[in-house]
């Protein structure tokens, strides 16, 4: 039996199709469907239920899904403990980072790991929340510093600072300074930031104003900080924007006052608790000193 089998498995049972795992394994389908009657060979019993045009378990499959998952688990951190280690070898750290962590944190953590570690080859890596926790999970960075709160007993959190959320506009959008009313936007282009690109954020606005509320035509979808900025200074429309981002908008941006508090946002630095990195360790002691501060 190999991993592959088991990757097999394991998606044909999520997607219930052996047509759509066939398309996201970047397979076809008659290879697939041999690969599983090989492993039901080897195992010796049937693991699904082929009788409906939807494909589903049989209760051996459903047995046989909890430790096949386990089994891939467990062959990821095979890898991941391999890369770390290697890593560890090599004077190297990796980090991911936010706008913001590049702005707000990382300077100083710079200049203190370069005056330890003078000799030490640094990777900075610019990717959203969602990138930098899968490549922190497969050992490909030593630490992130992300929005995100990584639940999960391998890894650990330090909370590094919080920030305040604005809601900005032109000033020809909004000529009276006067509060307004979070449903008062329904009437007005929104700009917002893709989930991919900032989950966390996105979900802190859409709990307050429902993106589904909004006009289709309305919406102005944006995927970087660059092209956010870009729009909410050229006066497309109303934005929320993290405090670290008011310094780059243009003169003719006003902060303007709504009806209801609005939230702050967090930055973590999640790290590998069995890291033996040096410089990773300095790191660590560097925010853990600015979270006391």
């Amino acid at each position: 039996m190999e991993l592959r089998h088991l990757r097999y498995f394991v998606t044909v049972a999520q997607e219930q199709s052996f047509t759509k795992a066939a398309d996201k394994l970047f397979t076809v389908q008659p290879s697939l469907s041999q690969q599983i009657k090989d492993l039901e060979q080897e195992v010796g019993v049937s693991l699904f239920d082929r009788g409906t045009r939807k494909i589903s378990l049989t209760a051996e499959g459903e047995a046989f899904l909890i430790y096949a998952k386990k089994a891939l688990e467990n062959a990821k951190r095979a890898v991941a403990a391999a890369r770390q280690v290697a890593q560890n070898k090599t004077n190297q750290i990796h980090m991911g980072l936010l706008n913001v962590a590049e702005i707000k944190v990382m300077p100083s953590i710079l200049v203190r790991l370069k005056q330890d570690f003078p000799n030490i080859n640094i990777h900075l890596y610019s990717l959203t929340c969602l990138e930098q926790v899968q490549k922190l999970k497969n050992s490909e960075l030593d630490i992130c510093f992300t929005r995100l709160y990584l639940d999960h007993p391998d890894f650990e959190n330090i909370q590094l600072m919080q920030e305040q959320i604005y809601l900005v506009a032109h000033q020809s959008l909004h000529l009276k300074d006067r509060i307004i009313k979070l449903k008062e936007l329904k009437n007005h282009t929104l700009i917002m930031c893709e989930k991919n690109a900032s989950p966390v954020f996105y979900d802190k606005i859409n709990d307050l104003i429902s993106f589904d509320q909004q006009q289709h035509e309305q919406m102005l979808w944006v995927t970087n900080v660059m092209q956010h900025l870009n729009l909410i200074n050229m006066g497309m429309g109303f934005s929320f924007v993290p405090e670290y981002l008011l310094k780059f908008l243009s003169p003719e941006i006003k902060v303007i006052p709504c009806d209801v508090l609005l939230p702050k946002l967090s930055i973590y630095a999640s790290f590998s608790r069995m890291s033996k990195n040096m410089a990773l360790q300095r790191i660590i002691d560097i925010c853990a000193q600015s979270h006391s501060s």
